[in-house]
């Protein structure tokens, strides 16, 4: 059965369509009988607006575009989940692309989401993205993008995130004051600004308490399986005191290499993390960690890029830099 239109209900009545849209949309020039009776005949036909067709005229898809870097289980899902919250909230439906970490997949998710005539963009960078002039095209045309959680940071860039520094300065400063001296430290991809970041903080904050930074006891790794070979070559070589994770997905990691050795924690070797906050509780003993909330992070992300949509002329704060704090549970 084809689309029940305006113009049905119009030739059904005897009416013109511009009175039925009118009726609809409970216009003051219609009369209350008038209203009552398109209504009726509307929900009895199963007449439903032609939101495409609105959304052309009005040049807006009602699409937000959202590109991911990946779909781990950690951080992601409690940040989708906030960003759906405010689209729908606005009356939007939204897009999710996957980069695979890779800077090609994400090109070709930016020309997509162009394609598409999105009216505005989410982006988590992947690990390879050193620039940003693929997304170029689409400030063109005046669709606001919003870099999230992985960023490069620019004078025009709209960007949400925290202060990758002091998270995980705060961890290591936390371990020192409890006595911890041979720090180990697990670390993502060096390509990334946040990596960059976290690694100087856990330097900043060992040398702070006169501590020495110990690179044999550092290592970089982008998977879980990574995460594992590098940590159990790691213990081979040298056992430390406390070991620091900048992610839960490292975190992950390093309990199971923990547990495989026959660790305690936190008697053999502490742990602390910077962490969503859900993996910690999961966990025994529980693990301390820098609280980096994804939803945080996502409606914040989502409710600048409104911001933008909406107001573009007006919005002064396009960098967003959100706060961490220390949660103290059992593991150092």
């Amino acid at each position: 059965m084809s689309r029940i239109t305006i113009k049905d209900i119009a030739k059904l009545l005897g009416v013109n369509p511009s009175t039925v849209s009118r009726a609809l949309k409970d216009h003051p020039d219609i009369g209350a009988a008038m209203k009552a009776k398109v209504q009726q005949v509307a929900k009895d036909l199963g007449y439903h607006p032609n939101y495409q067709a609105i959304n052309f005229r009005q040049r807006k898809s009602k699409l937000i575009g959202l590109i991911l870097p990946d779909m781990n289980m950690f951080f992601f899902p409690d940040m989708i989940k906030a960003i759906e919250l405010i689209i729908k909230k606005n009356g939007y439906n939204l897009i999710m692309f996957q980069s695979n970490e890779s800077f090609e997949k994400e090109k070709e998710c930016a020309l997509v989401c162009q394609n598409f005539g999105i009216d505005g963009l989410l982006v988590c960078l992947s690990r390879e993205t050193q620039t940003l002039d693929h997304f170029n095209v689409l400030a063109q045309e005046k669709i606001p993008v919003v870099y999230l959680d992985k960023v490069i940071r620019g004078t025009n860039n709209a960007t949400v995130d925290i202060d990758d520094f002091m998270a995980s300065f705060t961890a290591i400063n936390h371990l020192a004051k409890r006595k911890y001296k041979k720090i180990a430290g697990g670390f993502g991809s060096n390509n990334l600004t946040l990596t960059q970041k976290r690694k100087a903080g856990f330097k900043a904050a060992l040398e702070k308490h006169q501590l020495v930074f110990h690179n044999h006891l550092c290592f970089h790794a982008n998977t879980i399986e990574e995460v594992k070979k590098q940590f159990t070559l790691l213990l081979q070589t040298e056992k430390p005191d406390a070991i620091f994770t900048m992610t839960d997905e490292i975190l992950a990691g390093v309990i199971q290499v923990i547990h495989e050795q026959k660790l305690s924690i936190p008697e053999d070797i502490a742990v602390i993390s910077i962490s969503n906050g859900n993996l910690p509780y999961y966990l025994y003993p529980k693990i301390t960690y820098i609280k980096h909330s994804g939803q945080f992070i996502g409606k914040a992300a989502a409710d600048l890029l409104f911001d933008l949509i909406d107001t573009p002329t007006t919005v002064t704060k396009k960098q967003i830099e959100l706060e961490t704090y220390l949660v103290e549970l059992d593991s150092c």
